[in-house]
């Protein structure tokens, strides 16, 4: 149900504002829930080489303002990828959200659920030394309910374009995508997305990571982008399990103002 404004006057604010903020969780946290090494948003060529697989278990938790009203919420993912070849690896992730209004005295759930489902395709197609390039076409499919602002209501479908460069301990990723997001919430349907990566191998198990990304503000009558910046940290304590943190500001108005991230990764 798109919004509308021939309700209740206070359900109508409150209905705007769960869209508001869900509006700007989807661009941030499910803007194609794979990604890469979380808690970046920007991925990488790396792929898990044939018939080898990986989960990622990830925790995005945020705070915003909107309206003098305080936001919480969090969503959590699973993403499953499988190497079909070795410069190939077909991912399937399933986002949860939660979204909460923190007034004074009063805390109520705007929304909460699972989000769409993610199918990405992700292919090397270009290896020069320390160089490569990668594509990354997908869809998501309406798993989500569309009525609370947990899902498109529709089939969407983007790409990515991915560079890499790894030349040694220091590491540099970068990425530009579209997604035509059809939907029946009342959302912008061409949204765009940016952003780069650096990695600093400290020590063998301990990884340092910084992000910097843009998206396209997919509330119509905006156009001022969703800025974000992420600090993070990857601890590898075993050689098929990372754990990760990381921190993330809102860099620009409309942004969610700020998040915890953290995350647990496996590979067999």
């Amino acid at each position: 149900m798109p919004l509308s404004l021939h309700q209740d006057p206070s359900c109508a604010l409150r209905r705007a504002r769960t869209a508001f903020a869900a509006f700007g969780a989807a661009a941030c946290l499910s803007a194609g829930v794979a990604h890469a090494a979380h808690p970046l948003l920007t991925e990488d060529t790396g792929t898990q080489g044939k018939g080898n697989a990986q989960l990622e278990l990830t925790y995005d938790g945020f705070r915003d303002r909107l309206a003098g009203v305080k936001l919480r919420g969090a969503q959590s993912a699973a993403l499953l990828s499988y190497g079909i070849a070795d410069p190939a690896d077909l991912q399937v992730g399933l986002p949860y959200l939660r979204l909460d209004e923190d007034e004074p005295g009063d805390r109520r759930t705007l929304t909460r659920g699972i989000n769409d489902a993610s199918i990405d395709l992700k292919w090397r197609f270009l290896e020069r030394g320390a160089f490569s390039m990668g594509l990354k076409p997908g869809i998501t499919l309406p798993t989500g309910d569309a009525d609370k602002f947990l899902g498109a209501g529709r089939v969407t479908w983007g790409a990515l374009l991915i560079g890499s460069y790894e030349p040694g301990v220091l590491a540099f990723h970068s990425h530009v995508g579209y997604r035509n997001f059809r939907n029946t919430i009342g959302a912008k349907t061409s949204l765009w997305h940016a952003s780069v990566a650096a990695t600093w191998q400290v020590v063998a198990p301990l990884k340092l990571v910084m992000d910097l990304s843009r998206d396209s503000n997919p509330v119509p009558g905006y156009s001022t982008p969703l800025d974000y910046v992420i600090v993070g940290a990857i601890w590898t304590p075993m050689k098929n399990l990372d754990l990760d943190i990381g921190y993330r500001y809102g860099a620009s108005s409309p942004a969610l103002d700020a998040g915890l991230l953290a995350g647990v990764t496996l590979r067999w």
